[in-house]
């Protein structure tokens, strides 16, 4: 299979090229999906706890509850 086939452009069109250079220039990030938002903010929270008190944290996201949670695993006894 030839080269040209096998590479994707990375923009659409050279319009959609020139106006994400714009974006970058003037320091506006391209719009995000609000649940990725939600997805990695809780898991930076998620990962600070775990830095701050050790163990392994759960986190659930319940978007039609209007839930998020974020807790300790259980943790195991040793005999």
């Amino acid at each position: 299979m030839a080269i040209r086939y096998q590479v994707k452009p990375k923009f659409e069109s050279r319009n959609h090229e020139i106006v994400a250079g714009l974006r970058d220039a003037a320091g506006a990030a391209a719009p995000l999906d609000p649940h990725m938002v939600i997805k990695r903010k809780v898991a930076e929270v998620a990962t600070a706890m775990a830095l701050l008190h050790g163990g392994h944290w759960k986190v659930r996201i319940d978007h039609q509850e209007g839930l998020v949670m974020i807790a300790r695993r259980g943790r195991r006894q040793t005999l």
